[in-house]
C-alpha cells in the first residue's frame, strides 16, 4: 500500500507552505523599488542601503547562533509561529515609516524594523523543515523542496507584486499589504498544525544501537505502510498503525541523559567532513544579497527600467528555483542527493561568469540576457538547497553522530540558515555596498566567480574524495545508506 498522508496534515503543510511563501515575499518585495527610494527619496548612500539590506541577515545570523541554546525539537511550532508573527509585525512597521523624514531617523528605524524581520525568518526557517517533514516523514526530500519552493515562489513574486503595488499606492502599501496578509495566515497555522511529537527512544548507548533503534511518531490520521519511498522516523512494527497510548514511557534518568540542542550543535560541528562540504554554502546566498542591491539601480542605469517593472526581472529567477526545486525534491528522495548538489553547485560557478559576460561581448548587453541569465542562476540553486539537508545527515551519521535524528534534523535547519545568512550579508555588504560602487555590476560578479571556483572546488573535492558521490537513500529505520549498502541489505 503506498504511503498516504491524512488530510488534516495535508491542510496543516498547505497553510504552512503559504507562510513560506508570504514570508519570501515579505523578504525579496523591496528590492525593485527600496535601494532607489532610499537614495533619491530619503537621502541614503549605497553603503546605506546595502547596510539596511544585510542587517536582516546579520540578526538572522546572530540569532541563530543563539537558537541552540534554546531550542528544542518539542518547540519547533513555538517558534515556527512566534517567528511570523514578529516578521509580519516588523514588516509592516518598516512600510509605515515610508511616511516618515529621510536621513539619520529613517535609516535607523530601517535597521529596527529588518533586524525584528531577520530574527522571525530565523526562527522560521530553522525551524520549519524539521517540523513540517515530521509530519510525513515518508516525504522529507518532497517536502523540503515544497518549502524551498514556497520560499522560492515568494522571492520570486514578491518584487514584481512589490512593484506593482508601490505603483498604485507609494511605499507604504507593499509592506502593509503582505504584512497583513501574513498575520491572517499565521492564525490558520497556529490552529492546524499539530504540536510536535518528538521520537520516544531507548538509551543509545553506541552508534549501532542508535541505528536499530526504534522510532515512533503520532500518525493517529495516516497510514504506516510505504512502498513509494521509505519511511523516516517511523515504528519498525508493521503489524499496523501505532497506538500512541502504548507509547514507551521514558525513565527520569533518560530524559535527564538526553541531548540538548546545543550538544547536538557541538557534536555535530565536531565533523571535519561537515565543514568542508558547508564551504561553498555561504557562496549561495551571496547572489541574493547582491542582486537585491544592484540588479535595480543596474537595470535603471543600462536599460531606463525603473521599480514599477524591476520586478518581473527579479521573477525570472525566483520561479525558475520555485519549478525546479520540485524536481530535485523527488530525485533526492530517489537516491540523487549527491549528484544534484555536485553538478548544480558547478553549474553556479559557470552561471557567475554569465553576469560577466556582457563586459566582454558588447552586443550581449540586452535585457532579455540579464533575464535569461537570472532563470538559469534560479535554476542552478534549486539544485543545491533541497539535498544539501541529506547530504549533511549522511556525513554526521556516518561520522558517528550520536545524539538523536530530532535533533540532529533541528540542527542541520540551524546550521543551513546561519549559513544562509553569512552570504546574505556577505552579498548584500561587502559585495553590493562596497564592491559594486567600486567595481561596478560585471566586474563585482567576476570576483563572485572567484569565490565560486575556490567553495566548489573544495567542498566538491571532498565530497569524491571521501565516498560520498554515490546513490543517499533513507531506509524505514531513517538511515542514509549509500549505494553499496544496498546489495549487503
Amino acid at each position: 500500500m503506498c504511503y498516504q498522508i491524512g488530510v488534516k496534515t495535508t491542510i496543516a503543510i498547505a497553510f504552512s507552505l503559504f507562510l513560506f511563501i508570504a514570508e519570501g515575499i515579505n523578504y525579496s518585495q523591496l528590492a525593485p523599488f527600496f535601494p532607489n527610494e532610499a537614495e533619491l527619496n530619503k537621502d541614503l548612500s549605497k553603503f546605506l542601503v546595502g547596510a539596511i539590506s544585510s542587517c536582516f541577515d546579520f540578526s538572522t545570523l546572530i540569532f541563530t547562533l543563539c537558537l541552540p541554546l534554546v531550542a528544542r525539537p518539542e518547540l519547533n511550532k513555538f517558534f515556527f509561529v512566534w517567528g511570523a508573527i514578529i516578521g509580519a509585525l516588523a514588516n509592516m512597521g518598516f512600510g509605515v515609516l515610508g511616511a516618515g523624514p529621510g536621513g539619520i531617523w529613517f535609516a535607523s528605524m530601517c535597521f529596527l524594523c529588518r533586524i525584528l524581520m531577520g530574527i522571525g525568518a530565523g526562527m522560521i526557517w530553522s525551524t520549519g523543515i524539521p517540523l513540517l517533514t515530521s509530519l510525513a516523514p515518508a516525504y522529507a526530500g518532497r517536502i523540503t523542496s515544497l518549502v524551498e519552493s514556497g520560499a522560492g515562489f515568494g522571492i520570486a513574486i514578491g518584487p514584481p507584486i512589490g512593484s506593482a503595488v508601490y505603483s498604485l499606492g507609494g511605499y507604504e502599501y507593499p509592506f502593509l499589504t503582505s504584512g497583513g496578509i501574513e498575520m491572517v495566515l499565521v492564525i490558520f497555522v497556529i490552529f492546524l498544525l499539530p504540536e510536535p511529537v518528538v521520537e520516544t527512544r531507548n538509551r543509545m548507548d553506541d552508534e549501532d544501537d542508535f541505528h536499530d533503534n526504534r522510532l515512533i511518531y503520532d500518525s493517529a490520521d495516516e497510514s504506516k505502510d510505504s512502498a513509494d519511498v521509505p519511511m523516516l522516523g517511523v515504528t519498525n512494527d508493521t503489524s499496523g498503525p501505532a497506538d500512541t497510548s502504548t507509547q514507551i514511557e521514558i525513565t527520569t534518568q533518560e530524559q535527564q541523559a538526553s541531548a540538548t540542542t546545543f550538544q547536538a550543535f557541538i557534536e555535530f560541528l565536531s565533523f571535519p567532513g561537515i565543514w568542508a562540504v558547508s564551504l561553498i554554502f555561504p557562496l549561495f546566498g551571496v547572489p541574493f544579497g547582491l542582486l537585491d542591491v544592484s540588479l535595480s539601480p543596474y537595470l535603471l542605469d543600462h536599460f531606463g527600467v525603473d521599480g514599477d517593472t524591476a520586478g518581473l526581472y527579479f521573477l525570472s529567477l525566483g520561479a525558475m528555483y520555485a519549478i525546479c526545486t520540485q524536481f530535485t525534491g523527488y530525485i533526492t528522495d530517489k537516491g540523487g542527493a549527491a549528484y544534484i548538489f555536485f553538478w548544480y553547485s558547478n553549474l553556479l560557478v559557470g552561471n557567475s561568469f554569465l553576469y560577466f559576460l556582457p563586459s566582454l561581448v558588447s552586443a550581449l548587453e540586452q535585457k532579455w540576457y540579464i533575464a535569461m541569465v537570472l532563470a538559469i542562476n534560479g535554476f542552478a540553486m534549486s539544485g543545491t538547497y533541497v539535498p544539501i539537508y541529506l547530504v549533511l545527515q549522511e556525513l554526521a551519521l556516518s561520522s558517528g553522530y550520536s545524539k538523536g535524528l530530532e535533533n540532529l534534523k533541528l540542527v542541520i535547519g540551524i546550521w543551513i540558515n546561519f549559513l544562509m545568512a553569512v552570504g546574505r550579508i556577505i552579498g548584500s555588504l561587502g559585495f553590493g555596498g562596497v564592491l559594486y560602487p567600486m567595481f561596478g555590476f560585471y566586474h563585482t560578479f567576476l570576483i563572485v566567480l572567484c569565490c565560486f571556483t575556490v567553495g566548489a572546488l573544495f567542498s566538491n573535492t571532498y565530497l569524491v574524495a571521501s565516498g560520498n558521490y554515490r546513490r543517499m537513500y533513507y531506509d524505514h529505520q531513517n538511515r542514509v545508506f549509500l549505494e553499496e549498502n544496498e546489495d549487503e541489505e
